[in-house]
């Protein structure tokens, strides 16, 4: 059918015709008069130009594509070994490249706890001193400590380094500043309310945060004349991140356990006195994770628990064979 087409469009032309029609008239041995000569089929032209223009473009793109392919074959195989591509190529790759799951590091997720859970007052413990429910509520209220917990040490065996019948509470405060001005603040409250005198290790008071930075100013100027600087992490004492309260020994509860007196021939060190023992630890929120008190103190009261529990087994297993014993 193309081939149909293609030869009437070349008999549409007169001087075609006659070309065509004395072809086969030589062939088969007949003689035609000559025509006179007319000017070419435009059409034939300019049908003939376009394929030439189409075939020219033809073989130019095809010889780009080779070169380029040459040029690329030419690159991959001369490229130096640990050569990379360009930058927005790597981008584009890594974009579509997804990461392998072992290479997949997750933050820690912290999620953000309403002011009412951060300043909930913690349990008071059994047979709790009288004094303790108002502390409480002014480190929480008026000085604005976070996360308190109360750590009821009482009945450890043996006693903490701090003393005997000691009640300890933790809070977290919310910058230097703020645990600087909240221990400060809490002292001075319990002098002028309860009449008593608490100590604070590790409290800068007022002038003396002023004094330490002079020296520290002063430290760094002669350092920069000499030619060097102060890198160091040594502790300059400007910022400890932990105050320890120690309020003194308070009254205990009226309901609390009477303790055996102290023997006439009793020798050592010191007396006993009655009591509780009150202890605040303010730190801020680095330290607090730092030193992690509550793993400490929680584990030590766990441990006490379970040897009383055992305490208390071996003594009911010992009534019981003396019940034993009596029947025999």
């Amino acid at each position: 059918m193309a081939a149909r087409s293609s030869v009437l469009s070349i008999t549409q032309c007169r001087v075609c015709r006659h070309n065509v029609l004395k072809t086969f008239a030589t062939i088969s041995g007949l003689t035609i008069q000559p025509v006179p000569r007319q000017r070419a089929c435009r059409k034939s032209a300019s049908f003939q130009r376009s394929s030439c223009q189409l075939s020219t473009t033809s073989t130019i793109y095809s010889e780009l594509e080779q070169h380029h392919e040459g040029e690329e074959e030419k690159r991959v195989l001369y490229q130096p070994f640990g050569a990379t591509d360009s930058p927005q190529e790597e981008l584009k790759q890594s974009e579509n490249t997804p990461l392998p799951w072992y290479l997949q590091v997750q933050g820690p997720q912290r999620t953000e706890r309403s002011l009412s859970d951060r300043q909930r007052l913690p349990d008071l413990p059994t047979y709790p001193p009288p004094l303790l429910q108002p502390i409480l509520e002014h480190v929480s209220t008026d000085l604005g400590m976070d996360d308190l917990l109360l750590f009821d040490l009482r009945k450890l065996d043996p006693p903490p380094a701090l003393g005997a019948n000691l009640v300890m509470i933790i809070g977290t405060a919310r910058s230097e500043k703020h645990l600087h001005v909240s221990a400060d603040r809490f002292c001075r409250w319990l002098r002028t309310e309860y009449k008593m005198t608490p100590y604070a290790d590790g409290l800068l008071g007022r002038n003396e945060l002023k004094l330490k930075m002079r020296r520290k100013a002063r430290r760094t100027k002669l350092l920069s004349n000499v030619g060097s600087s102060d890198k160091s992490d040594m502790d300059d004492g400007i910022r400890t991140g932990w105050v320890c309260v120690n309020v003194g020994i308070i009254d205990d509860a009226e309901e609390a356990v009477e303790k055996p007196m102290q023997p006439d021939d009793f020798v050592g060190f010191g007396g006993q006195t009655g009591g509780v023992k009150l202890v605040i630890q303010m730190m801020t929120e680095q330290k607090r994770e730092e030193l992690d008190l509550e793993a400490l103190w929680g584990g030590a009261i766990a441990r006490q628990e379970r040897k009383e529990i055992r305490e208390a087994a071996k003594f009911e297993e010992s009534l019981v064979m003396k019940d034993e014993r009596g029947k025999e």
